[in-house]
């Protein structure tokens, strides 16, 4: 399944300096490959970031992705496996507080495609975790 945030304005004066990309795995087995990639909307959609993890059943994972100086950006989402699974996207400001204006719940991201994406193709490994990335995010186990 793939979601997306949609057009996000961030020109506002609290603009967001970063996106948090939350994924919950509620199967109680089967893990849950996901794909994020990050557009600026800057004028032409430009791809400015992607990771790629896993996220084991009965667990959650979560990455960090810089967008300062975007003034408008996209977030989307492919999961292998969407049973039982959640999605949530924050946007937090230089002080790190939460924008209220950039919070995605679950049923507030819009699904383009319906079918999941059990053969997700990976982008780059990461020696540290195993896991597939590109642009430096800050990826937290939890």
């Amino acid at each position: 399944m793939l979601l997306s945030t949609g057009p996000v304005e961030n020109a506002a004066a609290n603009a967001s300096i970063s996106t948090w990309v939350k994924v919950l795995n509620n199967n109680q087995a089967g893990e849950v490959n996901v794909d994020v990639t990050v557009y600026s909307l800057n004028g032409e959609k430009a791809q400015i970031a992607n990771s790629s993890f896993v996220v084991q059943p009965m667990s959650s994972e979560y990455d960090v992705f810089e967008i300062t100086d975007i003034l408008e950006y996209e977030v989307e989402v492919l999961l292998s496996n969407s049973q039982n699974v959640l999605v949530s996207i924050w946007g937090k400001d230089a002080d790190a507080n939460l924008v209220a204006a950039h919070r995605f719940s679950n049923n507030e991201l819009s699904v383009i495609s319906q079918t999941d994406n059990k053969n997700s193709v990976p982008k780059a490994v990461n020696a540290n975790t195993g896991s597939k990335k590109s642009k430096a995010g800050r990826r937290r186990n939890r």
